[in-house]
């Protein structure tokens, strides 16, 4: 009975060496992990993506500087599934493999082996959550899944807030979304045909070699995990040190996609394809509706102007409210305008969020229109709203074009004459006509 006692508890001694020799990268994983989503964060302007898991997944991405095209950062899990479906191109360097079905996970590692890196997983509607769910999963090695989910989860009686960095077998990964979100749609897997080692930076020759970016000295942010500085511009010569994801840094020296910089005491080379450049602050500078004042059934057109940023592309946003209150949500998309049609009295007016590509983030209020109501309640040209068009009317009208005036909702309609939300001399011309009996308006 003592020899069995001492075999277990040799066995239990040899099974926690190899336990701890096991997990002592994954430590280091995990923390990186933890990491990179507080970068997502910080490069998002949030300080949680809780219930945003698409957007949450989406940011994960960019912070380590794989998925850098637009994206519709709306919908559901199952939605963002969706923009990658059947999608073959490069991101960043970055093939989309893209694999179907509630297995695709086991489907994933006989295919491309046991160790994997960067993979988005979509669960579809049923489980006891009952909706869908998207979230990244940093690598599967060996037969075990590392993340961190948006939404505090527990396993084993304990408890990972949102954004920590957790490790499960993949079988207990898998049963454990299936229970909580039913079945996968299937997974997206990032790859660019190297292995991606946590310790160093995501520097690819291929990512820049013939790249037409054009780079200039300035502050710029770093996207990958963690990116190295060297001595000499390219990727043979030796590392001095590491810079950390979501740091800034100024690049006083441009060659090729290289630049220098100065970390840690250490004056040295980084590739700029894995950073960001810190441009002007994002801002809207205006959202000008068509018109002033509408009828109802006619359309209003609201365009908004942005600047700044990273780069000159935007991805906007839009709502429309009436009397104060939301009565329509957009999604991102590249149209810089929306047009809204009220179908009764009130005030409209509509807002914005612009997004850039690094994904800063403004907002801007737009101007006020008033829908006046149903057309046939008004006389055209009557301006000053007595009922009667006389030259009193043209000569407001007259007073407006030349801005010595100004007039708002049904006087405004009334005197627009043309319908094309500005009141001109033309539009006076005609009243003036009409108030003589010479025509008819």
């Amino acid at each position: 009975m003592k020899k069995l006692t001492a075999f277990l508890v040799m066995v239990i001694m040899l099974l926690s060496v190899c336990s701890l020799n096991a997990f002592a990268y994954d430590k280091e994983l995990l923390s990186s992990i933890t990491a990179n989503y507080d970068s997502a964060l910080s490069i998002a302007g949030r300080r949680s993506f809780y219930g945003n898991c698409n957007l949450a997944t989406a940011y994960q991405l960019r912070a380590m500087g794989i998925y850098k095209g637009g994206l519709d950062y709306s919908g559901s899990g199952n939605l963002w599934y969706n923009h990658f479906k059947n999608e073959s191109k490069t991101s960043g360097g970055y093939n989309v493999v893209t694999i179907s079905g509630a297995n695709c996970l086991y489907d994933l590692v006989s295919q491309y082996g046991n160790e994997i890196y960067n993979v988005v997983y979509c669960l579809g509607t049923g489980g006891t959550s009952g909706s869908t769910h998207v979230l990244y999963i940093r690598a599967i090695i060996d037969g075990y899944v590392y993340f961190a989910d948006s939404f505090g989860i527990t396993y084993d009686r304990t408890y990972y807030p949102e954004g920590t960095g957790t490790v499960l077998s993949l079988e207990r990964f898998m049963s454990s979304y299936k229970k909580m979100n039913g079945n996968a749609y299937g997974c997206v897997y990032f790859t660019n045909g190297k292995t991606e080692h946590l310790a160093g930076s995501v520097e690819n020759p291929d990512d820049w070699e013939n790249s037409d970016t054009v780079y200039i000295p300035g502050k710029y942010i770093v996207t990958a995990s963690m990116l190295r500085i060297r001595e000499k511009p390219n990727t043979t010569s030796d590392s001095l040190d590491l810079i950390p994801n979501g740091e800034t840094v100024l690049v006083t020296e441009i060659k090729d996609n290289w630049g220098k910089v100065e970390w840690g005491g250490k004056t040295g080379w980084i590739c700029l394809t894995y950073t960001l450049r810190l441009s002007t602050p994002l801002s809207v500078t205006s959202l000008s509706a068509d018109r002033p004042a509408v009828f109802s059934d006619n359309a209003i057109t609201w365009t908004a102007l942005a600047q700044g940023g990273t780069s000159s592309k935007y991805f906007y946003s839009f709502y429309v409210y009436k009397d104060d209150v939301k009565i329509y949500s957009g999604t991102f998309s590249t149209a810089n305008t929306i047009s809204f049609t009220p179908d009764s009295k009130g005030t409209y007016k509509a807002s914005v969020t612009v997004m850039d590509t690094g994904n800063n983030t403004a907002e801007f209020i737009g101007e006020d229109v008033i829908c006046v109501g149903d057309e046939i309640n008004f006389v055209r040209g009557d301006t000053d709203g007595d009922g009667i068009v006389t030259a009193k009317d043209a000569r407001i009208a007259l007073r407006v074009s030349a801005m010595m005036e100004y007039i708002t909702g049904r006087n405004f309609v009334c005197a627009d004459i043309d319908k094309n939300g500005k009141v001109n001399s033309s539009d006076a011309r005609k009243i003036l006509r009409k108030a003589s009996r010479l025509e008819d308006i």
